[in-house]
């Protein structure tokens, strides 16, 4: 009831705000269909909705068209799994449906449109033929499997088909989030694709035509595609266009915490979500134009835009509209790295396809490296439209048209001479000639846009571009613009719009907030060196030849060989990479994370790759092995036996020495950086390339999201700096932040490299100074907030009368009694399920702070055992209440193996977990309990668990009978703690003598004789008894002979079989109610036959007599 009233109904009354067609079918489980516009449970859409709809959009189709376009979306489909029906009815939504003929003007092979994708009216209003309806408590028969129905919270209809399931939780459950978002997945029948042994439990048809999920419990909501991972539920955080952002919105939007009302840092309410997703017109925007399949570590997934990728788009598109000339048209995306910025352009190409006033544009998509020519071609291919790539100079021509079509070009492309350098020019003998390469097309219909726009903004090779294509509009994106005076000129000024005014902007902390990037954290390390002429080196070396390409610097370096030969020096090498190691194998490894080693020159490179394969490695196996069977970490220890390094460089020349050369070649090719990408398996020997080493290839445009670590020994500035940061900061499961390990001192280059984010003229640097220090902190300053996630734990039991927490966690009572007193009153306290909800957030905050700074003396010293007592308090609760939402799936390895080796030490598991009720160690377990309440509580639930895991399924009838007694005894006997007791100990003997026995019955028989007299609801006469034994004794002999067959649950055909035998025995029974119902008691009896399968088989014999 909490659920409906502070998240359900709150979420259906904005829906009518947002002009939706709203049922509210209130609470409970519905028992009419037709009140949800169906004529069955069994529908899973709004049939004559959808009749009715779309026949407004199309008024030539008949009514037996639409019925098979119905069947076709619903039912038209073979072996494909969720997925592949999904994506091919996301076409059938964007594209229709081609039918045979349109029988009022003869045309043949018509489209119907099963959208109408709307037009705005005189007054500017955005007007459809659509209808937008939501239901709630929407119940869908799930035949044959455990449950038999599914009751989304919400689901939102479109033209009749489900669009968008809505799960709403309260707010007081444990994992709200995380709990709606498996309740999406048992809906659509995906945990089977993580269990072997799961069955179907939902129904995938309801999810054909979904477009996106939506997990909520009101004062945070995210939303996520059929294909989503729970990490990749998003916020929507903001609302465009800005009409639509009324004053409360833009309020709640602005709120970024408010305690009291139960709002986190990052948490954006529903109301939010569903103005800038629920609007009609964003919404059909987003299937149209928003939404894609792509290939994501060879899985398809469905994506669906992020709220700052759909407002830079609109804006994007207003400029197009509004601008009157290029120069006002053009401008810059400041999304910072990781943020989805090749996405943007794709959500852009398809916007302005779908435009009538735009879709003749010819769009170049322009890139600065051959890397990340190849990642935008597969990006753009996503645009579902022919993509040019300009190969060559001569091919630049074919640009001269007006064809409206797409193009890959690099910039190189527009340079002199761009085929060979200078220097192999004068060996020819060739003076090179300077011509600019002219105008080429002087349209206005042309769009230029170009990824990385800060580091392509200067220089002939951008000059050309512009002057080639004159009149266009240039769109810039970057994640590290270039802003400070320092610069010739900024990359807004480039594109055209006065310094720091861009068209979007989504910084470093806006993405950490909505979790599309995770914070990264700093750690300086000091070696035994003082390089007093680096900083003068650095600085001369750095921006005099930054230009210049890798082989060029490679010559350079001779002119700085000391400096360059220091760095890469054998003694240097070998101390940081001891270090390196040590870290990695302590912190990042046992996670299941990889790093990347980043040095000055290819030598360096190579030589951290051979010192850590060739002596490192080796000797971190080996203690490993050595370590006795018990404190040995055998997950370390695969890891350890696959870890394998990289140097991922570019050649010396000619002369290189042959150990350069092979690891060059070892780490050459697109399958090498495939194999870092991928997960440690100790099956798949590949998959252990888990480091490394470069000095300027993959530093930018190289997305890794196992990547957690960045060794850094070399000197980066500015944009540079921030891009050798982003690789770093993706998500990943399990991953909650990234590190960079400093043996180089790049502290210095921080504040320079704030210069990227403003003017430091400007007062707003003092608040950018502050936002980058909360996203890039060192990680000594997280040991202050580790301080307060712990306290804010501490409170909370100190808030309900556990004075002596704190003694309790530091081990500081020496009283046995008193220190089980402290963990029975946990107990207690914690059978408040918000008590444990909160606990169990706040223990979460407390354990990935402690992952963080695992290794920190001072942590170690007064953490661990913290860390420690707070999983035993958790795994006491978790046991005591049987609940498995307080788990430490959630927690590190690195964590989870410091808190389950102490709970296994004290053998909680195996003391309370495995000892059945029925035992006899059970009343000795449950008198270690000091008091007699904690001792009854404890009976309680032990029951509880015991009845609900036994009988719940197997035998509901004496599931219901128990389960009655005991709530009978907890409601009269409270407070009186004894004499509940001693009542509990009653029921548990009555448990433990299980059902009474029948004459006419044998044992097995009786669940199936009780489960039918449930189904009556008068008390049984003589005569209806007898008919009663007589049709449980024929349809048990028929579960017994058919369910002899071999694999019996696998085949279709045989089940349905013996369903209809058991309706024939229903319909002749002799009993009204059992005629009348015989459809939901024939489903319940097979699955009542179903959870006794091995029972029935191993009795099969007295199941048949």
């Amino acid at each position: 009831m909490a659920e409906y009233v502070n998240v359900e109904k709150p979420f259906l009354e904005k829906l009518k705000e947002c002009h939706w067609k709203v049922i509210d079918q209130g609470t409970g489980i519905p028992t009419d269909p037709h009140a949800s516009m169906r004529s069955s449970f069994d529908e899973v859409a709004l049939k004559e909705e959808f009749i009715e709809s779309v026949g407004n959009i199309n008024p030539w189709a008949t009514r037996e068209q639409l019925e098979w376009c119905y069947e076709r979306i619903l039912y038209g489909h073979g072996n494909e799994n969720l997925t592949e029906i999904n994506k091919k009815v996301f076409t059938y939504l964007r594209k229709g449906i081609q039918v045979d003929k349109n029988e009022q003007t003869g045309e043949l092979n018509p489209t119907i449109k099963l959208v109408d994708f709307g037009k705005r009216d005189e007054n500017g209003n955005w007007i459809s033929k659509n209808s937008f309806v939501a239901i709630n408590q929407f119940k869908v028969n799930t035949v044959g499997m455990a449950k038999d129905c599914i009751i989304p919270d919400i689901v939102c209809f479109v033209n009749g088909l489900p669009w968008i399931i809505v799960e709403c939780k309260d707010f007081d459950v444990a994992e709200p989030l995380s709990d709606a978002y498996e309740q999406i997945r048992r809906y659509s029948n995906q945990r089977k694709d993580d269990d072997y042994f799961a069955d179907d439990e939902g129904k995938e048809q309801l999810f054909y035509t979904n477009l996106f999920n939506v997990i909520t419990f009101g004062t945070e909501a995210r939303f996520g595609s059929i294909s989503a991972e729970y990490d990749y539920f998003y916020n929507w955080a903001d609302i465009f266009p800005e009409i639509y952002k009324t004053p409360e919105l833009r309020e709640m939007i602005e709120t970024k915490e408010d305690v009291a009302n139960n709002i986190k840092p990052g948490a954006i309410r529903q109301e939010v979500i569903i103005g800038g997703m629920f609007n009609h017109e964003i919404l059909i925007d987003v299937l149209r134009n928003f939404t894609i399949y792509m290939t994501a570590e060879s899985k398809e997934i469905k994506v669906i835009c992020r709220y700052q990728q759909y407002r830079a788009v609109g804006k994007m598109i207003d400029r197009l509209r509004k601008g009157s000339d290029w120069k006002e048209r053009s401008g810059v995306i400041w999304h910072t790295q990781g943020s989805g910025k090749s996405l943007t352009m794709v959500f852009l190409v398809k916007k302005m396809r779908s435009e009538f006033d735009l879709k003749d544009f010819k769009i170049l998509m322009v890139v600065d490296r051959l890397d990340l020519e190849n990642q935008l071609s597969e990006t753009a291919d996503l645009t579902d439209e022919r993509v040019n790539q300009v190969s060559d100079k001569q091919y630049l021509v074919t640009l001269k048209t007006d064809t409206p079509n797409l193009n890959l070009v690099m910039i190189h492309k527009f340079a002199d001479n761009y085929d060979e350098t200078q220097d192999v020019l004068f060996k020819k003998g060739i003076v090179p000639k300077f011509e600019p390469l002219g105008e080429l097309n002087p349209s206005e219909k042309i769009l230029i846009l170009i990824d990385e726009a800060h580091r392509s903004q200067n220089g002939d090779m951008n000059n050309n571009l512009f002057m080639a294509f004159p009149n266009a509009t240039r769109f810039g994106f970057t994640g590290t613009p270039l802003l400070t005076p320092r610069h010739k000129i900024t990359t807004t000024e480039r594109f055209c719009d006065a310094p720091g005014k861009f068209i979007d902007t989504y910084k470093m902390n806006d993405a950490v907030r909505d979790r599309a990037t995770v914070d990264v954290k700093y750690i300086g390390m000091s070696t035994s060196d003082e390089i007093t002429d680096k900083e003068a080196f650095d600085c001369e070396y750095e921006e005099t030849f930054k230009q210049h390409t890798e082989k060029e610097r490679q010559e350079i370096q001779k002119r700085y060989g000391d400096m360059i030969a220091y760095l890469a020096s054998e003694d240097r090498v070998k101390e940081i990479a001891n270090k390196i190691m040590e870290h990695y194998v302590s912190d990042v490894l046992p996670n299941g994370f990889k790093a990347m080693v980043v040095v000055s020159s290819i030598l360096a490179a190579v030589r951290y790759k051979v010192y850590i394969e060739r002596e490192l490695i080796p000797q971190y196996l080996a203690k490993e092995e050595e370590k006795p069977e018990g404190e040995r970490d055998e997950d370390l220890l695969a890891k350890l036996k696959i870890l394998k390094v990289r140097a991922v460089v570019s050649s010396c020349g000619n002369n290189e020495p042959e150990y350069i050369t092979k690891a060059r070649k070892e780490g050459a090719g697109k399958a090498v950086t495939d194999a870092f990408k991928k997960d440690f398996n100790p099956e798949d020997d590949s998959t252990g390339i888990g480091i490394l080493c470069v000095c300027d290839r993959l530093l930018t445009g190289f997305d890794a999201p196992i990547a957690q670590v960045l060794y850094m020994d070399k000197n980066l500035r500015e944009h540079d700096l921030l891009q050798a940061i982003a690789r770093v900061n993706r998500t990943k499961k399990g991953k909650t932040h990234g590190l960079v390990v400093d043996y180089f001192g790049i502290t210095k280059n921080l504040t320079r490299a704030l210069g990227i984010y403003t003017d430091v003229e400007k007062k707003e640097v003092e608040q950018d100074l502050i936002e980058f220090g909360e996203y890039f902190k060192d990680i000594q300053k997280e040991i202050p907030e580790l301080e307060i996630r712990y306290n804010k734990i501490v409170q909370l039991f100190e808030n309900h009368g556990i004075t002596n927490i704190q003694d309790f966690l530091n081990q500081k009572i020496k009283d046995t009694k008193e220190d089980m007193e402290v963990v029975e009153k946990a107990i207690e306290i914690a059978a408040d399920m918000k008590f444990r909800a909160e606990f169990d957030t706040y223990i979460k905050n407390y354990f990935d702070r402690l992952d963080l700074l695992f290794n920190e003396i001072e942590v170690q010293k007064n953490h661990w055992i913290r860390a420690k007592r707070l999983g035993y308090l958790l795994t006491r609760i978790r046991i005591h209440y049987k609940d498995e939402t307080l788990d430490l799936k959630w927690a590190s390895p690195k964590v989870r193996k410091l808190i389950d080796k102490y709970v296994r030490n004290l053998n909680i598991e195996e003391r309370v977990s495995e000892i059945s009720i029925l035992s006899e160690d059970f009343p000795k377990e449950i008198s270690k309990y000091t008091k007699s309440k904690s001792q009854a509580s404890a009976m309680e639930h032990a029951i509880r668990h015991h009845i609900k895991v036994n009988l719940e399924n197997k035998d509901p009838a004496l599931y219901s009978r128990f389960k009655d007694r005991l709530e009978s005894i907890i409601q009269r006997y409270q407070g009186n703690w004894d004499q509940m007791l001693v009542e509990l100990k009653e029921l548990q003997k009555l448990i433990a003598e299980g059902r009474k026995g029948d004459a006419r019955f044998k044992s097995i028989q009786m669940p199936f004789y009780e489960s039918l007299k449930m189904a009556l609801s008068n008390e049984l006469s003589e005569d209806v008894d007898a008919k009663l034994v007589q049709a449980t004794k024929a349809i048990c002999r028929d579960i017994a002979n058919d369910m002899s067959i071999a694999y019996f649950w696998n085949k279709p055909d045989e089940v349905e079989a013996l369903k209809g035998k058991l309706v024939g025995h229903l319909r002749f029974s002799g009993i009204p109610e059992l005629k009348e119902n015989y459809q939901e008691i024939s489903n319940k009896i097979m699955m009542l036959a179903k959870y006794n399968y091995s029972e029935v088989l191993k009795h099969k014999d007295e199941m048949a007599q």
